[in-house]
């Protein structure tokens, strides 16, 4: 089988992508550092791909492709939460959740800010968790988006159960409880429900 040349194969993946988008002039070179960027973390190459797309976010900005820059912020989030630089991702996450707040991407919004939560509950810093679960409670209930009210409403029983608060904490479990049995999502209702008889034999 012939050996693929990754060199050949990038620029081709850079004309297929300029010439099916109207990519403006002026964001090219951050797109071709974006595929290059891709391209080194197919090869494993984590580090050096982080570099490149920390390179995007100022060009990204100053042209106002905010699609583009909340993209790569997420992107780069996810990369330093899996190599556990937590402080990393969480400044990279809430960049991107300022610019989805910013062009009203409530969706993006939601998932962003549950990204936030999590890192969060990995820091232990339960109280900081709280914001982000009801700002993504506020969007899943505007959308109708059951699932997510739900993760929202046993993120927020975590957090007060962390911070010792049992009764906000039940509360909280309840309601997610319900929703999810509602939803016949069984397995998700019974660990809540196991949070939920943990908490009565505290």
């Amino acid at each position: 089988m012939e050996k693929v040349d990754q060199k050949k194969l990038l620029e081709l993946e850079k004309k297929l992508l300029f010439e099916s988008k109207e990519i403006p002039e002026a964001l090219k070179p951050a797109y071709e550092k974006c595929l290059e960027a891709h391209e080194l973390l197919n090869q494993g190459r984590m580090i050096d791909a982080i570099g490149l797309l920390e390179e995007t976010i100022s060009e990204f900005h100053e042209n106002q492709a905010f699609k583009e820059l909340a993209n790569v912020l997420d992107l780069l989030g996810d990369l330093y939460h899996l190599r556990g630089n937590l402080k990393q991702a969480l400044k990279a996450y809430k960049a991107c959740i300022d610019v989805c707040e910013n062009c009203e991407d409530e969706i993006s919004t939601a998932v962003i800010a549950e990204k936030i939560a999590h890192v969060y509950r990995e820091m232990r810093e339960y109280k900081k968790m709280l914001p982000y679960l009801y700002r993504m409670l506020e969007i899943a209930e505007k959308f109708g988006d059951a699932h997510r009210a739900a993760r929202a409403m046993a993120g927020i029983g975590d957090a007060y159960k962390a911070q010792d608060d049992r009764e906000t904490a039940k509360e909280a479990y309840e309601i997610a409880y319900k929703i999810y049995k509602g939803l016949g999502a069984g397995e998700l209702a019974d660990i809540v429900k196991r949070a939920l008889k943990e908490l009565e034999k505290e």
